[in-house]
């Protein structure tokens, strides 16, 4: 028979993992509002390694900016925040879980993101 074990927490530590849980929707969902409210698709392309069963993934979507500007340089801290909080909670295992990598076109008037994925086989 087994026993109903009973994990113990304290207030301040499930605080502290509902507030991180908040932040890290919110940071998500902001990437979501601004490339869908700003943006627009300007090229995107996927590859699959080892074929679609395997599961590994690199693609490489390229945004530009819905009124021609130049892209500025907050959105492209939030995304590369974004990529940092996925590389910082999923710790070594990052690259099973998928892994983006933001970055800013030589002319300044798009942003790369590159998206890897892994499998573990």
């Amino acid at each position: 028979m087994i026993k109903d074990s009973k994990m113990k927490i304290k207030k301040s530590q499930l605080r502290r993992i509902i507030r991180e849980e908040i932040l890290r929707e919110s940071l998500a969902q902001s990437v979501r509002d601004l490339l869908g409210r700003d943006y627009e698709v300007a090229d995107e392309k996927t590859e699959y390694p080892y074929g679609r069963n395997r599961g590994d993934v690199r693609s490489t979507t390229v945004y530009s900016r819905r009124d021609g500007q130049p892209v500025p340089e907050e959105d492209l801290r939030l995304l590369q925040s974004r990529d940092a909080e996925i590389r910082e909670r999923h710790g070594s295992w990052a690259a099973l879980a998928g892994v983006y990598t933001t970055t800013l076109s030589p002319d300044g008037n798009t942003l790369i993101v590159k998206y890897s994925k892994h499998t573990a086989g």
